[in-house]
């Protein structure tokens, strides 16, 4: 190779050296610029790296709870499937429980129970005669039935129980976002029977174990249905023996349902730190100067901040607030500049056009928010509701039940 050629080569490398810093150096400086306008933002605003996740399930973590619960219990012990079976032995019942959740998974809880109770027992068990003797106390004749040859006691008297248990709720395990609750629970339990029918009150203890199923209606209340079941000494029922052989059982059966309400109070959110992702072309950005005169003056556009909502609900959390009061005092320092609300929705909600409106709900109670408690002009403010057919965020649909705030200026 010649030394021109050499030559030309040395000068196409160190052009193409120059070429290639000037594009880094622009995209450096590019950057830069970006990275200043966001920290200007940042200390006009405050930061939104840090959001809640706002959902009603969320509110399990260290919450309190109360509930009412009314339905029915029916013993088996000895000899009581012998005459009928367990429903038709059922009898009223009501309980209140209160309890505590440590976090979104365990909690423990205490239940207060009273009901009435129905039990058979062979009458020559209890009064030591012949099964076929019907020669019992008149006073206790209203009590005993005949059933295939052989007389029987009914008994019925009220009892109380006292459980303290610790819970799990599986559903939480899976989706802490879901508004069921399945709560598995177990724990030791004391029965207390009251005086009736010559028998004495009695004192027993047991295990009672079961699973309470929660559907919340808002963010405090919740309907529940409750199955348990109650594993007591053979003596709570007053008689110990009573099969036909003289057998027994070891253990007496309690079962319980109820229906009724749960009310929960205290506790948090859970909080989920996250970067919020923010387009390029969303951030503070001047537009270039135009040439030709135009009718309405370039748009500078500040990065969005978002308000977050409960699934399926439109009205503004108190720990959202902040984030519209950071917005209000920039329009009150900045009177040239005005605030875009755009509502949307997770398409997991309802169907479309139900989305539609929910985004169109959770716009005007910003809107209004921003009036009534910020003082901001009406004209001041531009709405938008995209529902579901757009998508804020692509990492995880349910963080696209927000409206997003932006501040345009002139």
């Amino acid at each position: 190779m010649s030394n021109l050629s050499y030559f030309k080569a040395l000068l196409a490398a160190v052009a193409f050296v120059l070429v290639s810093s000037g594009a880094m150096a622009q995209d450096v400086k590019t950057d830069t610029i970006r990275e200043s306008r966001l920290s200007n933002l940042a200390t006009a605003l405050g930061s939104s790296e840090e959001f809640i996740v706002a959902d009603d399930a969320a509110l399990n973590a260290k919450s309190w709870f109360v509930s009412f619960g009314i339905g029915a219990n029916a013993i088996n012990a000895e000899g009581n499937d012998k005459v009928n079976n367990l429903l038709d032995r059922r009898r009223g019942r009501i309980q209140v429980s209160a309890g505590h959740w440590f976090n979104n998974y365990f909690g423990i809880r205490g239940q207060v129970g009273i009901g009435k109770i129905s039990a058979y027992y062979l009458a020559g068990a209890i009064y030591g005669k012949k099964l076929n003797s019907f020669d019992y106390p008149e006073s206790t004749m209203q009590y005993i039935i005949e059933k295939d040859g052989l007389a029987w006691f009914r008994r019925k008297f009220t009892y109380m129980d006292f459980n303290v248990a610790a819970m799990t709720d599986v559903v939480k395990w899976f989706d802490k976002e879901s508004r069921w609750g399945v709560q598995l629970y177990a724990g030791p339990t004391l029965t207390y029977s009251f005086k009736k029918q010559g028998f004495h009150n009695n004192t027993t203890l047991g295990v009672k174990a079961g699973t309470q199923i929660d559907y919340k209606i808002s963010k405090r209340w919740s309907v529940m249905g409750d199955l348990q079941a109650n594993f007591l000494n053979e003596s709570f029922d007053g008689v110990v023996g009573g099969e036909k052989d003289g057998s027994y059982k070891k253990l007496d059966f309690l079962a319980a349902a109820s229906l009724g309400l749960s009310y929960h109070f205290g506790g948090e959110p859970s909080k989920v730190d996250v970067n919020i992702p923010v387009l390029y072309e969303d951030t503070y950005i001047p537009q270039p100067k135009r040439i030709k005169e135009v009718k309405a003056p370039a748009k500078e556009i500040i990065a969005p901040f978002v308000v977050r909502f409960f699934i399926d609900k439109s009205y503004i959390e108190k720990g959202q607030k902040p984030q519209i009061n950071k917005f209000a005092e920039y329009l009150k320092n900045n009177k040239d500049a005005k605030v875009m609300l755009t509502g949307y929705a997770d398409k997991e909600t309802a169907y479309p056009e139900y989305n539609m409106r929910l985004s169109q709900r959770r716009v005007n109670s910003v809107k209004k928010y921003l009036i009534e408690e910020c003082g901001i002009a009406e004209e001041r403010i531009e709405t938008n509701a995209k529902g579901d057919t757009e998508r804020v965020y692509d990492e995880d649909f349910r963080w696209n039940r927000v409206v997003v705030m932006t501040i345009v200026e002139k």
